[in-house]
Order: C-alpha cells, then structure tokens, then sequence
C-alpha cells in the first residue's frame, strides 16, 4: 500500500471519528452494536462502545499495511498493488460504514441494515472477482488453499475461476439484499457453495498437474 494510500485512509477514518464526537454528548448511554439478520438490533453497548467501533477501522488498516511486510512473497504485493489497494479502501471504508450505523441507529434514525450491509457486501465481491485474475501467488490474500500455494499455475488458474464465481456470488447477494433479512441465508448459501467448488476445482487441477509431470 503507498503512503498517500495509507495517509487518505487513516484520513477517512480520523474525520469520521471527529464527526461523531460532535454528536457524542447528545448520544442516549447505551447505543446499538449488533443487528441479527433480519436487520432487527439484537446487540447493545455503552456508548464508550463509540470508540472502539473506531478503532476498529484503524486497526484493520493497520494490519492491511503490515501484510504486505511480512508475507514471505512479499515482492507480489507490488506487483498486484492496483488491486490490493482498492480491496484494502473498501475494507475500511466498510468498517468505517460499520460505525455509522451505529450511531444512527442510536439518534433514531431507522436503516434498512440487511439491505444496505448485503448491497455492500455484494458490491464489493464483485469489483473483487474483476480483479481476482490479477492477484499474484502469496499467502495472505487471495484464494489459498493447499494446491494453489502449491503451484503458482493452480493459483493463476483458480483465481481466474475464483474471479466469475465471486462476481456471480456478488451479484446474487446485492440482488437477494432487496428480498428481506431471510434472502441473507440464500446470498450466503450462493458464496458458501462457490467458494467450495472453487476449492475443489484448486484440488482437481493441481491432482491434474501432477499426473501430467509423472
């Protein structure tokens, strides 16, 4: 991740945590944490809860930027930069989201929370399919299974499989995020199963593999 990636990000997230202060003293004592899934909050907290909902952003920053240091293929995360600093801005900007709607929810203010955290989640898988097929071989991001640290052609084939079914997996969640709270089991139904045929496909072409060289 390059520095103004880094300093935009931890931007985002001071801003936001500044913003919220101003509306911290007229926050009722407890306010919401936790939503089940048909959206109804189900999850409490003391408002002091505020705090560490903002720092958990920071802290998924925090470790977004140490992975690329400490993978031991770490000259790959240069390589696939323009995908990963996409991928680690929706993530923070998802769990700078997270906090909002905590706050919100707290000053009265009704969301559609299954809608919206699907829709996200949707969006999000994917502008991640589109660019699976350019992530390079490590082990911290990405599809790693046992067969794809392997064999870096397992992990280009895979991934390239593993890029339509995670846009397919996106486009049925954001679709199923307009059907009420029970269409959550379906959207993630839709990715559980994607993502095990995409580990046996992983299996089946590194099995593949190695009969080929015998």
């Amino acid at each position: 991740m390059s520095k103004k990636c880094f300093f935009l990000l931890l931007g985002v997230c001071l801003v936001s945590f500044i913003i919220q202060l101003m509306f911290y003293p007229s926050l009722p004592e407890t306010i919401p944490v936790h939503w089940n899934a048909a959206g109804e909050i189900d999850g409490w907290g003391p408002k002091t809860a505020l705090f560490g909902l903002n720092l958990l952003p920071v802290g998924i920053l925090a470790l977004l930027v140490l992975i690329p240091k400490i993978d031991p293929k770490k000259e790959n995360f240069i390589k696939h930069k323009n995908v990963y600093q996409p991928f680690s801005a929706m993530m923070v900007i998802f769990m700078v989201g997270l906090s909002w709607m905590s706050i919100l929810a707290a000053m009265g203010i009704e969301l559609p929370v299954t809608t919206i955290l699907m829709l996200a989640m949707g969006i999000m898988f994917i502008l991640l399919g589109n660019y699976m097929p350019r992530i390079r071989p490590n082990y911290t991001f990405g599809i790693r299974t046992p067969w794809t640290l392997a064999s870096e052609t397992v992990w280009k084939k895979t991934h390239r499989v593993g890029g339509y079914v995670f846009v397919i997996s996106g486009i049925v969640i954001a679709a199923c995020s307009f059907f009420g709270g029970w269409a959550l089991m379906i959207g993630m139904g839709v990715l559980l199963v994607g993502v095990v045929l995409v580990s046996v496909y992983s299996w089946f072409i590194f099995q593949r593999e190695q009969n080929h060289d015998q």
